[in-house]
């Protein structure tokens, strides 16, 4: 990596006078990459916008052409922003740390208000919370409802819990900020779990409605220090843990994670 681009963070918030097309992206994308990566120089690269509902962005090698599908929630974006993604993209494939100027710039556009508020308003009218309201052996709300009262005062507000619909072992819980949901993992729905370790999960997963997310540089904390302190202060908060490790030993490769991302 040995090209620099210079960035004006003021562009940001500049609306440029029409949205980038198919073609511009295309070529933004390849000659940044070509340039920016020995790997790339004489690579075949397809580069296209696609409506995910979040600021999702894809690399994938199909033969000898690289696709990069970007997020339309970039159309308005700056040239530096479009450029940015490309290169986070190819540090992603290559296993490199992207070079902390092209992740400042990409944060900075994420965390636009303009871009929040857009990102926001197509998850809540296109965003599909698929669950399964009743388990086999254990019914949720219950739960939830009485760890919003004993921990929460009853103040915090989730309008659906469910289990997921396949059996995770690595997530297992999941709060959506957005429709203000929490999904747990169908491979929880055992006999074999107890009601206490259910009932610490869900409190986990409500102490995300209660902190927000810290940004720390271009990383997102979604488990920060005053997090950390509220979880553990849940009374079965050691011996519940010990039972998810044990319990999801074997069927996953990683740590069980008890939140999302």
């Amino acid at each position: 990596m040995q090209s620099q681009i210079p960035f004006d963070g003021s562009a940001l918030e500049r609306v440029p006078a029409r949205a980038v097309d198919s073609s511009q992206l295309d070529w933004i994308c390849r000659e940044t990459l070509r340039a920016m990566f020995p790997s790339f120089q004489d690579a075949e690269i397809s580069s296209s916008f696609y409506p995910y509902v979040g600021l999702t962005h894809t690399i994938r090698r199909r033969g000898s052409v690289w696709f990069l599908r970007i997020s339309d929630h970039c159309l308005l974006a700056p040239r530096a922003v479009l450029q940015a993604v490309a290169i986070l993209l190819a540090c992603r494939v290559l296993r490199r740390r992207p070079p902390d100027e092209w992740l400042q710039v990409y944060d900075a556009f994420r965390r636009a208000p303009s871009v929040e508020a857009s990102v926001r308003e197509r998850r809540l009218r296109r965003g599909r919370k698929v669950m399964l309201a009743s388990g086999k052996h254990h019914v949720l709300r219950s739960y939830c409802e009485e760890v919003n009262r004993r921990f929460f005062n009853g103040q915090i507000d989730i309008t659906k819990i469910g289990w997921s619909r396949r059996r995770s072992w690595s997530r297992l819980g999941h709060y959506d900020p957005v429709h203000r949901t929490i999904t747990i993992s169908a491979a929880l729905d055992s006999p074999a779990v107890p009601p206490m370790v259910l009932s610490y999960l869900v409190y986990h997963e409500m102490l995300h409605a209660v902190f927000d997310v810290v940004h720390s540089g271009a990383r997102r904390r979604h488990h920060p220090l005053a997090f950390r302190e509220a979880e553990r202060a849940h009374p079965d908060y050691a011996e519940a843990s010990r039972f998810l490790t044990e319990f999801c030993r074997g069927h996953s490769k990683r740590r069980p994670r008890r939140a999302c991302r």
